[in-house]
């Protein structure tokens, strides 16, 4: 058996599943298109390669040797393109297993454009004739401890997600499962999981959870739809970004993003991780 190519390898999902294939003692190359994170992979005796999602060829030399690739895309721009050249890369190398991380509710035909973008690059995995599964994640909590992290240091959560639910998702359980689809997912080709945290609960619920966790009140505090893109565009989200955020925020409010799947721990054996324990883990951070 050849190695697994990480794809975004540094990434909040990547650096998951590769930190859970270095836990199962895989042979992985990790996947960067930042020269400088070499030396710092290296260190922690992970090779890695440079690779390019605009340019196939690159991508094609940085998989060779791999026989399985885990797939995972930066939220930019041209997103289905990247993810088109990234299958015909695999094809060119002769990869024999795509796992691939989508979105909750993604589809090729879904109506919310970020669901929509994701879909149609799971379906250039499914058309590829390589063996593959999909794996769609709903929201990572993560985000609370990156893009959203300063809102959690101000006290005040300012989303438009009225009080609808996510069933948030720890990026730990993402790698956790992918690494077991990388390892031993014969049995799981063709086949595709949506991914849950335990519980759905809303941003005031959030709230409640983070201000017990770091010590000091954090509030939830609905805003129009108008004032997030401002704010957005005020921090210098690109408008395509921008425009599948709100996608995002908009898909969430009709109430698909709360349901709970089992996906976790059927492909685990483990049950995923609740919010209040990463909240715990994480206090420091929003100190």
């Amino acid at each position: 058996m050849g190695s697994v190519f990480v794809a975004g390898a540094t990434g909040v999902i990547g650096s998951a599943v590769l930190a859970a294939l270095g836990e199962a003692g895989a042979d992985v190359v990790a996947g960067t298109h930042i020269p400088e994170e070499i030396e710092p992979l290296a260190r922690e005796g992970v090779q890695a390669r440079v690779f390019d999602f605009s340019d196939q060829e690159s991508m094609v030399r940085a998989m060779q040797g791999c026989d399985r690739l885990f797939l995972t895309l930066p939220l930019a721009e041209g997103m289905t393109r990247r993810g088109h050249l990234a299958v015909q890369a695999a094809k060119a190398a002769g990869i024999g297993h795509i796992v691939r991380s989508s979105a909750y509710a993604a589809s090729s035909d879904a109506h919310w454009r970020l669901g929509r973008e994701h879909g149609t690059v799971d379906q250039f995995v499914e058309d590829s004739g390589i063996p593959f599964t999909i794996l769609r994640p709903n929201s990572v909590m993560q985000r609370f401890v990156s893009v959203l992290a300063p809102m959690v240091r101000s006290g005040v959560l300012a989303l438009p997600e009225e009080y609808a639910k996510v069933s948030y998702i720890d990026a730990c359980d993402i790698g956790a499962c992918a690494a077991r689809l990388l390892l031993d997912g014969e049995a799981h080709h063709g086949r595709t999981y949506a991914l849950t945290g335990p519980q759905g609960i809303s941003l005031a619920e959030v709230a409640a959870i983070l201000s017990g966790a770091i010590g000091r009140e954090v509030v939830y505090r609905p805003v129009d739809e108008s004032v997030y893109v401002e704010n957005l565009s005020r921090d210098n989200v690109p408008e395509w970004t921008v425009n599948m955020l709100v996608s995002l925020t908009r898909v969430v409010k009709l109430g698909m993003m709360g349901n709970v799947t089992g996906a976790v721990a059927h492909l685990t054996g483990g049950e995923p991780r609740s919010f209040a324990a990463f909240a715990s883990d994480h206090a420091g951070i929003w100190s």
